[in-house]
């Protein structure tokens, strides 16, 4: 089997895995199905490069448990540390938050995950990647090319649709964080105003001077309403797939739009 075939298969099983324990965990506490995961499709790329990584520098130490427990542990909060560094620089946005939990280094990893992560690489080395090399060995050697070409493809597609769907979310967020400070900004101007119009008592200027302030704090609200309400179905997955997400630029429109998405499922539910 080409080395690249087999790192491309090996990501695309161990993400899958990943994903399936995610989703799994996240839908039991939730009470409901949760898409968990950066991509669309059911794949936690972090899981697979972590295996990744675990299987190809951690096979010299496969023999002793302890030095493998205790590499696992470290390699796996690096990765999870420096992801949720660089996705908060790329995408300004906290997608996990431990901050809440004991023993955190800036809210990206814990020592009670990382303390999981180290049993999940004894298992991974020891037990499931033997099996799930004796599976890949029994798929025809002619077709393993095609089949890592394949994900590699689909891979990168989704990839591609997932950060254009984060950046399109980013751009909604931002825009309708610019709606909620200009309606303070002109509710604060028109409360200063009638303050004014009452001290000078014309009755006459209080009308003319609010009426343009009312009818565009209208528009603004309608505006507000629109971008909260009218939601995109990956939009949602996200919000869904991450729900404790922050953004670092615009968590106000963010925990609106969390708001009136909570709001419509309410709604949608059958009155029993």
């Amino acid at each position: 089997m080409p080395h690249w075939a087999e790192c491309i298969l090996l990501f695309a099983v161990y993400s899958l895995l990943g994903w399936i324990c995610e989703s799994t965990c996240c839908s039991i506490q939730a009470k409901k199905f949760i898409n968990r995961g950066f991509l669309n499709g059911p794949f936690c790329p972090i899981y697979g490069v972590g295996a990744l990584l675990i299987i190809k520098l951690l096979a010299p130490f496969s023999a002793n448990i302890i030095v493998l427990y205790l590499a696992s542990l470290f390699l796996t909060s690096i990765l999870e540390y420096f992801t949720g560094f660089a996705m908060e620089k790329l995408f300004h946005a906290k997608w996990w938050d431990y901050s809440h939990r004991r023993w955190n280094i800036h809210g990206r990893v814990c020592l009670g995950n990382s303390l999981i992560f180290g049993v999940m690489g004894v298992v991974v080395m020891r037990v499931v990647h033997p099996f799930v090399m004796n599976i890949l060995e029994r798929i025809p050697s002619f077709l393993i090319p095609f089949l890592a070409a394949g994900l590699a493809v689909y891979f990168i597609g989704d990839t591609i649709v997932t950060v254009h769907t984060i950046l399109d979310f980013n751009k909604k967020m931002a825009e309708l964080q610019k709606v909620l400070d200009e309606i303070r900004e002109k509710s604060h101007a028109l409360l200063e105003e009638k303050k004014r119009n009452m001290e000078l008592a014309i009755e006459s200027r209080l009308l003319a001077d609010r009426k343009p302030y009312t009818e565009y704090l209208e528009k603004l609200r309608q505006k507000q309403a629109a971008l909260e309400q009218n939601s995109k179905l990956l939009h949602r997955r996200l919000m869904n797939a991450f729900p404790t997400m922050k953004s670092l630029r615009a968590n106000e429109s963010l925990a609106r739009m969390r708001a009136a998405l909570q709001e419509r499922r309410k709604k949608w539910r059958p009155k029993r």
